[in-house]
C-alpha cells in the first residue's frame, strides 16, 4: 500500500508533523509505505495560461518541468493525502501554483475513485474556506475523498492554555476515525457510491466538453457523456433525479451561449 502525500508547506512542520501521525497510526494497521512531495523543492513553474492544456491536451504544454511526474505519482498512488497550512485564507502558493498546472485535470479526471484525505492547519482562522477549495480540488480530479482533518495548530500542538487537551483528544479521536476509513477504503477497495456533491462535480465538469474537442473524446471514450456517473453503481432516485435535472440546465444555458455565437473550440 503506498500513500502519496502533497505537501503544500515551506516547511517541516505543523502539516508535515499531521502527515506523520497519520502515518504512524496507519503503520499499526498493516505495511504501508509513506512517499513525501515537498512541492517547494520540485522544479514546478506558473502556469502561462495560454489553454494549450485545456483546448488540445496536456502534452501540448510548453513548459517542461516536474509536473508530469508529479502527475504520474498521484495517479500509481493507492491513497493520497493533500496537505497544506493555511497562508493568507487559502492554501500556499506553492501548492496553487501545481493546481493551476494541472488544471486540465478538473476537465479531465485521471484519479476517479483514488482514496484521499485533505489535511489543513492554521494559526487559527480560514479553515472552512481553504476546506472547501481541497475539497473542489479532490474531488474534482475524481478522488475518493474521505474527509478533511482541519486542525488550529496552537491548540493542538502547543499544551499552553485550558483547552488543548481537550481539543487534542477530539481531533485525535477524528484522526483514529478518518484514518480507519482510509486504510480500508485502499485495503478493500471498493468504488464508492457518488453523493449529492459527487454528482454536482461530475455535471459540472462534463460540461467542459461542449466547449474543447478535446474534452469531448476523453468523455466520450470513457463512457461518460450520457452517464449518470463516472462508472455503474447504484444511485437512488433522488440523486438521480438531481443529476438529471442538473444536466438538463447546464445543457439548456450552453444552448443558450452557442445562439449567442459561442461555440466549442478545438
Amino acid at each position: 500500500m503506498k500513500i502519496l502525500v502533497l505537501l503544500g508547506s515551506p516547511r517541516k512542520k505543523d502539516s508535515y508533523n499531521v502527515c506523520k501521525m497519520i502515518e504512524s497510526k496507519m503503520r499499526k494497521k498493516g505495511s504501508v509505505t509513506f512517499e513525501y512531495i515537498h512541492l517547494s523543492t520540485l522544479n514546478i513553474r506558473e502556469c502561462k495560461g495560454c489553454n494549450l492544456c485545456l483546448q488540445k491536451g496536456e502534452e501540448y504544454c510548453s513548459i517542461k518541468d516536474d509536473i508530469t511526474e508529479l502527475r504520474d505519482k498521484m495517479i500509481k498512488a493507492d491513497g493520497i493525502i493533500f496537505a497544506s497550512p493555511v497562508y493568507a485564507c487559502h492554501i500556499t502558493s506553492t501548492f496553487k501554483k501545481v493546481i493551476d498546472r494541472l488544471a486540465y485535470l478538473f476537465h479531465r479526471p485521471k484519479l476517479i475513485g483514488k482514496p484521499a484525505l485533505n489535511i489543513i492547519t492554521t494559526g487559527g482562522g480560514a479553515r472552512k474556506v481553504t476546506g472547501k477549495y481541497l475539497k473542489m480540488t479532490a474531488c474534482g480530479w475524481g478522488c475518493n475523498l474521505v474527509g478533511t482533518i482541519s486542525i488550529i495548530s496552537p491548540m493542538f500542538f502547543e499544551d499552553n492554555n485550558m483547552y488543548s487537551s481537550k481539543y487534542y483528544n477530539k481531533i485525535n479521536k477524528y484522526t483514529d476515525k478518518l484514518v480507519e476509513e482510509f486504510y480500508n477504503k485502499i485495503n478493500n477497495y471498493e468504488l464508492p457510491k457518488p453523493s449529492f456533491y459527487d454528482i454536482y462535480m461530475f455535471n459540472g465538469l462534463r460540461s467542459k466538453t461542449y466547449m474543447s474537442e478535446v474534452d469531448y473524446s476523453y468523455w466520450e471514450n470513457k463512457g461518460w457523456l450520457n452517464s449518470n456517473y463516472y462508472y455503474k453503481t447504484k444511485i437512488n432516485i433522488f440523486k438521480k433525479t438531481f443529476g438529471k435535472i442538473l444536466s438538463y440546465m447546464i445543457k439548456k444555458a450552453f444552448n443558450k451561449m452557442q445562439n449567442n455565437g459561442t461555440t466549442r473550440q478545438g
